[in-house]
């Protein structure tokens, strides 16, 4: 007989049971499939347990109630070592199999015949009991030995003339509501959802910087990664242009600014809305806006046009926004300061930053612009699993004031390490992507970020990887694709799950910035992919699971 659980019945203080058990792994019908303790619970109030249910596949089901001890009918009642039963053996039973085919049809499955039988371990005995009820069907310990002749004759008492069953549905639907195997398992299409709502919602902490914004018309606001700190910014602008006022949200990537206007323009739908761009962006625009040439040739237009915007191309004095405010402040330039000042002027200018996540050293937002600024800092992380995120901050230094995460290696589930042979990187983040979306993520779930530049990235040149199509942060359909681009252009964004890959090479300068940042992408898991020199050279990555 093939009985489960397989080598042993499930937790029960019964030995009786545990005999049974036993006799069946022994003795019972080889054709036959059992199941120990099948429990059931039917329209929110009841609940009752099948002792074991038998099936014959050519037949049906036989549910067997077990009553271990002295039993005897006295008189017409049911006794138990002496002590008087309130209900007859067979009951329990009975109500138990006509609630588990009520639930095997719930489940669209045609049940098969079925009936109910005892079996009483603990008795020996010649002849059963001659009640009606019982004649034939009760089992003692001396028909053990002989259960695989015994059950069918049993099974044919107790069971209707009946076709045979058709098809093994039901078969698989019982050993399914038995429950052989369960393990914790959350789809990667929720831990997405799950982490999405925990981003967006703001705290206590996360609400009172905001009010503070009504007492504070400058203030400087740091935070690590994942601390809301563009949560804040574009509330604010968002509170701000609710009140009738000009909100100018200003970032140092495109991408960045892209989602954030994209986000203004969906709850905003008349033009009295806040307005998001990165910094270089803007000067263009105000370029454009009056009269000024402004034609993109090269690295040096990028590096002047910020300049030349605040010399040149600022909007009339009523047309200057109310607030401004900087997010990812630590990326701008002096020249980037340059424009903010003129265009805040003596209005409302917030800026967060985050000094671990300084990509270039020598900038940092003007120190007279911010004299009598208040200074507030994010402590608490929400973007990231807490165990991501610690192994994260190791690749930065402390953030001032925030308490140290538990120092303990990143489960699987939140961080895995993937070395491909040489030359195969790509493939294998193939690889990663197609295991990601078999498991239910979505495209726009994914981001594969390079810690190399756009020059030197074989990544960034990708638009198809397998089957998987690839776009760059700031292309119009990044929301509903795989993005793949470098770690650097995709600041301020996230991902629920971020492939991290080339990872090596001696262009890789400020290489510990690039790995914190890119990690703190992910709101669910990252997988780092990676070749032998690049796992060699990163001794903190021994600690991770591959």
């Amino acid at each position: 007989m093939l009985l489960h659980p397989s080598n042993a019945p499930r937790p029960t203080e019964s030995h009786a049971e545990v005999s049974l058990f036993e006799a069946l792994a022994r003795h019972g019908p080889p054709s036959w499939t059992g199941w120990h303790s099948l429990r059931l619970r039917a329209d929110g109030a009841w609940e009752g347990e099948g002792d074991f249910v038998l099936a014959d596949p050519a037949r049906g089901l036989l549910v067997l109630e077990v009553k271990g001890g002295r039993m005897e009918l006295r008189a017409g009642r049911w006794h138990q070592n002496g002590a008087l039963l309130g209900t007859a053996p067979r009951d329990q039973a009975q109500s138990f199999v006509r609630r588990l085919v009520a639930e095997l049809k719930r489940r669209k499955v045609e049940p098969p015949a079925f009936g109910v039988a005892c079996a009483f371990p603990d008795c020996e005995f010649s002849e059963g009991p001659a009640s009606g009820d019982l004649s034939g069907i009760v089992l003692g310990r001396r028909d053990f030995p002989h259960l695989a002749a015994v059950l069918p004759t049993v099974m044919d008492r107790v069971l209707p003339p009946h076709a045979p069953p058709r098809g093994r549905q039901w078969l698989t639907e019982l050993h399914r509501l038995w429950g052989e195997t369960w393990v914790p398992h959350v789809r990667l299409a929720d831990r997405a959802e799950d982490a999405a709502t925990r981003c967006v919602a703001l705290d206590r902490e996360q609400l009172l910087f905001l009010d503070m914004a009504d007492k504070n018309q400058r203030a400087l606001v740091e935070g690590g990664a994942g601390t809301g700190k563009t949560v804040i910014a574009t509330e604010l602008c968002r509170r701000r242009a609710r009140l009738g006022q000009r909100a100018l949200y200003l970032s140092f990537t495109d991408a960045l600014a892209q989602a954030v206007d994209a986000q203004f323009a969906a709850d905003f739908p008349s033009e009295a809305r806040p307005r998001a761009a990165s910094i270089r962006q803007y000067a263009t625009q105000l370029l454009v806006a009056s009269g000024q040439p402004a034609s993109p040739t090269g690295p040096e237009f990028w590096k002047e046009v910020s300049l030349q915007a605040a010399c040149d191309a600022l909007p009339p004095p009523g047309k200057r926004p109310d607030l401004v405010v900087v997010d990812e402040g630590q990326d701008f330039e002096e020249a980037d300061w340059a424009l903010v000042e003129q265009l805040a002027g003596d209005r409302g200018l917030w800026c967060c930053r985050d000094e671990r996540q300084a990509f270039w050293g020598d900038r940092k937002p003007p120190a007279a612009l911010f004299a009598h600024a208040a200074l507030l800092r994010l402590l608490k992380q929400y973007r990231c699993p807490e165990p991501l995120f610690a192994f994260a901050a190791r690749y930065a230094a402390p953030m001032p004031g925030a308490g140290l995460a538990e120092a303990r290696p990143p489960d699987a589930s939140v961080l895995r390490l993937a070395v491909a042979p040489d030359g195969e990187v790509l493939e294998r983040v193939r690889h990663e992507l197609d295991g990601l979306r078999r498991q239910g993520a979505r495209p726009q779930d994914i981001a594969v970020l390079s810690l190399a530049g756009q020059t030197r990235s074989q990544v960034f040149r990708q638009t198809l990887l397998g089957s998987h199509a690839l776009r760059r942060a700031d292309a119009p359909d990044a929301g509903v694709q795989v993005v793949a681009d470098t770690f650097l252009r995709f600041k301020g964004l996230e991902r629920p799950f971020v492939i991290v890959t080339e990872t090596s090479g001696k262009h890789l300068t400020r290489y510990d910035t690039r790995m914190h940042i890119a990690l703190t992408r992910a709101t669910v898991a990252a997988v780092i992919v990676t070749d032998a020199a690049g796992a060699a050279a990163d001794p903190r990555l021994a600690s991770v699971a591959a």
